[in-house]
């Protein structure tokens, strides 16, 4: 019987919403797999729980509150929250015999089968993980932290597969809150920033269709990317809706945010965020007919 694939996630109460439209996402591209399903969080109600398992009914689910010890509290850039650093917190909050997992953000959707990117090679890396559409060589980020030019440049750290037992070895996370704490406002991208420093030039890197970034699916945007990390004209495997054009926001642009939709239609929470952020059926219709429209061809 094939084994279990460990995935986690880490966010504030608020976030559980998009957390359902995700998973949905996962489980209907990957028919057949078993999932654990970590999930690191500040504090999520029993019946709130219940709804989210519900979306997942074969799943298992690891609950796994995080505590002022094991992610401390953080006051540097504003733009982010201590919940940015909860991914962090798996070097100590996943189950113990985990070894292996596939971390996601919560502002992504999954187009393939996620069992795709579980098998990559790490070649006794940490973490494997694909280039960052904005930093791309991080030439400028090596200099500024005093770092030798890397082979594979800067990682977004919106999917991450971990090799857990590594990272507990080294603890690379907890020198990753460390990094954060010590320089505060010096990290632009926060708790990215410091991966990219403890693990500079350790990691493997990963195809780019298992993180399409907002940068690389808008032509205007994506034209100094490299040919495969562009994504206008063909479809990837996970779409990450980096930055604060969230598809829940109506005051934000992107041009497949439809497909957080159709799958948050599928879930108990479709109504609960409509209302929340104020999109009615006429902005869910503008959105599916905008992808009908701009969708990729191949």
């Amino acid at each position: 019987m094939q084994s279990e694939i460990d995935i986690a996630f880490g966010f504030d109460a608020p976030y559980l919403p998009h957390l359902g439209a995700l998973i949905h996402s996962i489980i209907e591209h990957a028919p057949g797999a078993r999932f654990r399903f970590i999930i690191l969080h500040d504090g999520i109600e029993e019946a709130r729980k219940q709804l989210m398992e519900s979306v997942a009914p074969n799943a298992r689910f690891y609950w796994a509150r995080v505590g002022d010890s094991d992610v401390p509290a953080y006051s540097g850039n504003t733009h982010f929250s201590r919940a940015n650093f909860y991914r962090l917190g798996l070097e100590k909050l996943a189950p113990p015999d985990c070894q292996r997992v596939l971390y996601l953000d919560t502002d992504l959707i999954v187009l393939g089968d996620i069992r795709e990117p579980w098998a990559t090679k790490l070649n006794g890396a940490p973490l494997a993980a694909v280039l960052d559409g904005y930093m791309l060589d991080g030439a400028e980020f090596a200099q500024s932290w005093s770092l030798s030019p890397s082979s594979v440049g800067y990682f977004n750290s919106g999917v991450l597969l971990i090799d857990l037992a590594q990272v507990r070895a080294r603890k690379l996370f907890s020198a990753a809150i460390d990094v954060a704490l010590a320089h505060g406002e010096r990290l632009r991208f926060v708790d990215q920033d410091a991966l990219n420093v403890v693990a500079w030039d350790l990691w493997q890197p990963m195809p780019p269709s298992w993180n399409a970034q907002r940068d690389m699916v808008i032509p205007t945007i994506a034209e100094h990317l490299p040919e495969e990390m562009r994504f206008d004209a063909r479809l990837p495997k996970l779409v990450h809706f980096t930055g604060p054009e969230k598809p829940w926001v109506t005051t934000g642009y992107h041009p497949w945010s439809w497909l957080y939709w159709r799958h948050l239609n599928k879930t108990p929470f479709a109504r609960e965020v409509s209302s929340a952020h104020g999109v009615s059926h006429a902005e869910r219709f503008r959105l599916w007919f905008r992808w009908l429209r701009r969708k990729p061809r191949s």
